[in-house]
């Protein structure tokens, strides 16, 4: 008898286990080929950001939060692939979801970051997928597609090898 109830758990494990792979698996693809959705949102200045407005650029969206550790570790990662590739049409966008945006404000200006950050709404975090993980990343091709979704931190290279291709 005890020997049947292991193997059911050992049984509920694996299926549980692979059960969360293939989630993973599956949210770590949403949306790739599929037309980014739009969105206006606003920066710490108050400017307004529409992402059609960037259209024939690649667009590389962070999500993350103020409280983020791992965020802040690719931030700076982030800002050089920005200032190094900008003038050949990336354009960078950090949006901060549950905000204020003075908190977002010190938090650009104490890390001497250059790119846009954007008070994220919770209607852009549901448009793309609810984001449950941060920081994930969503690169955008130059037609307005989602070409990569990257969830988690990462390296510059590691960026570089989906963002050059599309430049």
């Amino acid at each position: 008898m005890k020997q049947r109830n292991l193997r059911s758990k050992q049984i509920c494990r694996i299926v549980c286990l692979m059960a969360l792979l293939t989630a993973l698996l599956a949210a770590s693809g949403w949306g790739a080929g599929k037309e980014a959705p739009d969105f206006t949102l606003t920066d710490v200045t108050g400017k307004d950001y529409s992402l059609s407005h960037f259209r024939g650029k690649v667009v590389v969206l962070n999500f993350f939060t103020i409280w983020c550790q791992p965020c802040r570790t690719e931030m700076p990662d982030l800002n050089k692939i920005y200032q190094e590739y900008k003038n050949q049409g990336l354009e960078m966008l950090g949006i901060c979801l549950k905000t204020d945006p003075m908190q977002l404000r010190f938090l650009a200006k104490q890390m001497g970051l250059d790119y846009p950050f954007l008070v994220g709404t919770d209607k852009v975090d549901a448009d793309y997928g609810s984001i449950a993980i941060v920081p994930t990343t969503f690169i955008i091709d130059r037609r307005g597609n989602i070409a990569k979704k990257i969830v988690g931190t990462r390296k510059k290279e590691d960026f570089l090898k989906e963002i050059k291709p599309l430049l």
